[in-house]
C-alpha cells in the first residue's frame, strides 16, 4: 500500500510539474509571428530609388529594392525627433520660440517668436505640418536625435546628412510604433487645435484606407521619402510598413506596392 501511494505521489509530482510550464509553452506560442510568402509576380514598376515592405512587429523586410542603401530621409527624421522628445525628461518644461528657430527654411508650423509652449505641444506642428520651426526649437532644448546606434545630423531633416538605409529604418519604425505609439497617434489625426493656433495633417496618404500613421519628407537632394504604417485587410488586418526613399510620386508608389500586397503577399 506504502509503495503503491509512493508511486502516486511521484506521478502527481510529474503532472504538477508538466502543468506548471505549460501556460508559458502557451504564451510563446500565442506570440509567434506569422510567417509571410511573397509570390514574386505583378509588382508594378515603382521609381522610388529604394522602398521596402516590411512586418511592424519584427522590422523585417518583406520585399524591396536597394534595402542597404544610404540614402538622405527628408522630414521623416522628424518621426524620430517626437520619439526623442517623448524619451526625454523636458517634456512638460516651457519653451519660448526665438528668431533663430524661425529663420529655419520654411514657415509651416505658423510658429511667432515670443510664443511659449509646452515642448510636448510642439510634437503637433512638427508632424501634422512637418515644421521646421519646430523642430529647430526641440532640437535647441533636447539635443541631438538619437537613430539606431548613431545620431542624426539634425532635427528636421533638411541636412543632407540625415542618411538612412530602408532596412535601418524598417527597425527604427518598428520600435517607434512599439515604444512610443502616441507618435503614430498624432500622426493620424486630420488636425489639431491648441491655445495659439491649429495645424492641418499635409500627409499625402492620411485619407487611404488602413492608414495608422507615418511621416513623408521633400528636400532636393532627399526627392519624396515617406515610412507609413497601414492596416492591410488581405492580410486578416496585419499591420505592414512601408519605407520609401528618393520618389517622384508617393501616393503612387504607396498604392502600386499595397496593391501587389494585397494580390502576392499571403500569411503561411
Amino acid at each position: 500500500m506504502k509503495l503503491l501511494l509512493l508511486h502516486l505521489s511521484i506521478i502527481l509530482l510529474v503532472l504538477g510539474v508538466i502543468n506548471a510550464f505549460q501556460p508559458s509553452v502557451l504564451a510563446e506560442q500565442k506570440t509567434e509571428s506569422p510567417k509571410f510568402k511573397v509570390e514574386n509576380n505583378g509588382l508594378q514598376t515603382i521609381g522610388a530609388n529604394a522602398y521596402g515592405v516590411f512586418d511592424v512587429e519584427t522590422g523585417e523586410i518583406l520585399f524591396g529594392k536597394n534595402i542597404d542603401e544610404e540614402l538622405p530621409i527628408a522630414s521623416v527624421t522628424k518621426l524620430f525627433t517626437a520619439s526623442a522628445v517623448l524619451d526625454s525628461d523636458k517634456i512638460e518644461d516651457e519653451i519660448t520660440i526665438t528668431f533663430n528657430d524661425v529663420a529655419t527654411e520654411g514657415r509651416a508650423g505658423k510658429l511667432v517668436p515670443g510664443q511659449i509652449y509646452k515642448i510636448r505641444d510642439l510634437i503637433f506642428p512638427l508632424l501634422l505640418e512637418s515644421s521646421n520651426d519646430a523642430a529647430a526649437a526641440l532640437e535647441r532644448n533636447i539635443g541631438q536625435i538619437p537613430f539606431g546606434d548613431k545620431v542624426l545630423a539634425d532635427a528636421s531633416g533638411l541636412s543632407d546628412k540625415n542618411i538612412a538605409t530602408v532596412d535601418e529604418l524598417a527597425h527604427e519604425v518598428s520600435r517607434v510604433y512599439k515604444d512610443a505609439p502616441y507618435v503614430f497617434d498624432v500622426t493620424k489625426l486630420k488636425q489639431s487645435i491648441g491655445d495659439q493656433t491649429g495645424w492641418m495633417n499635409n500627409s499625402p496618404v492620411r485619407d487611404l484606407p488602413g492608414y495608422m500613421g507615418g511621416k513623408h519628407g521633400y528636400t532636393e537632394a532627399a526627392n519624396r521619402t515617406l515610412v507609413a504604417v497601414f492596416t492591410e485587410v488581405s492580410l486578416s488586418d496585419k499591420e505592414l510598413g512601408y519605407v520609401i526613399l528618393g520618389s517622384d510620386n508617393i501616393r503612387a508608389d504607396v498604392e502600386k506596392l499595397r496593391s501587389f500586397v494585397e494580390n502576392s503577399v499571403h500569411l503561411e
